[in-house]
């Protein structure tokens, strides 16, 4: 018998869901509507694509050892010192290294739940005992509880912001007065992998506080806004010196080559980035107005998805949906996460809901919509 540890045997394994291609052969369906994994709906930049293949015949060698030319592309990118940056696979892989770091038998990790579920991962891969700490009323992290759960043996507390799967974010304000009272013991990591979606006037980055402050590191990801999901790169902005620590718990040439080859490249088009913000805007602002028609409870959100409430239903009305070729997230016994697709995606969506809810007749908000008519939003 071999001997795994204990806190892997406990680990539930991370269901990504079925592929679009097994649900279009499962259904015998020409076309699968995917909403439930938070990817950009929108392929990569053509120069992005034109780098990686430029850069697959280099495959046969390591990549760089700490992403060196991604961390220089991103300090002029950000403004960001290139010691305050830390590379790696994607914002999940640094989370995980930090876990390692900071984690032991003696330890503990707050977090705010539901929200990301490698936070829960996390602590039994660190083996440290994991605190969760309930939304508030509002479904936002609750700051103050997050403090309150804060012990002795803690060494890290996690703060999602804007929240997955809720799309709900804290203000600027409140997340400072949060990380000036978090012990300087404890490491404050503030989780933005939504932030560029993020356009409440009121929110703010914890990118410049993390640089001053050797107890406070903020995550960011290539694979959402910048549609790089399928090739995992993310960063970490910290203190040079925290970061020197946090790094020592990451595997080597962590960031492969299409990896960085891929973000390098991405970063050179700021300008697409604000435009793919403001085409995600346009359809939470879309979905939303149709949601409150059809009396549909949701969160407000400042993401690139929606927590929507379709009831104790909930399991069936997926079901229907799936066999009709639209895929979103069950994360909850009642709530359902619907990533903001395609102009044609969003159509989509609210069709096939109204049919298995049997509100065929209720799409009213969308007639004014001809899902062929918009070329270059397919």
């Amino acid at each position: 018998m071999l001997r795994i540890r204990p806190e892997i045997e406990r680990i539930t394994p991370y269901r990504a869901g079925a592929g679009m291609e097994e649900i279009a052969r499962r259904h015998g369906l020409s076309e699968v509507v995917k909403l439930a994994s938070n990817e950009n709906p929108y392929p990569p930049f053509p120069e992005v694509a034109e780098a990686i293949a430029a850069a697959a015949g280099g495959l046969n060698r390591y990549p760089e050892q700490g992403a060196g030319q991604l961390t220089a592309a991103l300090s002029e990118a950000t403004g960001v010192p290139p010691e305050s940056l830390w590379c790696g696979a994607g914002s999940s892989e640094l989370l995980t290294a930090a876990a390692r770091a900071l984690g032991g038998e003696d330890r503990s990790f707050v977090y705010p739940w539901p929200s990301f579920v490698m936070y829960r991962v996390n602590c039994l891969l660190g083996g440290a005992r994991g605190l969760e700490v309930p939304l508030d009323a509002d479904r936002r992290n609750d700051l103050e509880a997050l403090l309150t759960a804060i012990r002795e043996d803690t060494s890290m507390v996690v703060v999602c912001n804007p929240n997955n799967p809720t799309g709900t974010y804290r203000s600027a304000a409140d997340l400072r007065d949060f990380l000036d009272r978090v012990p300087e013991n404890v490491l404050a990591v503030v989780d933005e992998a939504y932030a560029e979606f993020a356009a409440a006037p009121d929110y703010g980055s914890a990118i410049d506080l993390a640089q001053e402050r050797r107890n406070v590191i903020a995550t960011r990801t290539f694979s959402k806004i910048y549609g790089l999901a399928g090739l995992r790169a993310g960063y970490v902005i910290g203190h040079p010196d925290t970061l020197t620590s946090l790094r020592k718990a990451q595997i080597p040439f962590s960031v492969n080559r299409l990896a960085a080859t891929a973000a390098i490249a991405a970063l050179r088009f700021p300008e697409r980035v604000e435009e793919r913000r403001r085409r995600n805007r346009q359809g939470v602002e879309f979905l939303s107005a149709a949601l409150r028609e059809r009396g549909i409870e949701f969160a407000p959100t400042e993401a690139n998805f929606l927590w929507i409430r379709l009831g104790p239903d909930t399991p069936r009305i997926l079901e229907d949906m799936e066999r009709k070729g639209v895929l979103v997230r069950a994360l909850a016994e009642e709530w359902t996460r619907v990533s903001i697709g395609s102009e044609r995606e969003n159509y989509r969506f609210l069709e096939v809901l109204d049919e298995v809810r049997g509100e065929a007749g209720r799409a009213a908000i969308t007639a004014n919509f001809s899902p062929s008519s918009r070329v270059g939003e397919q």
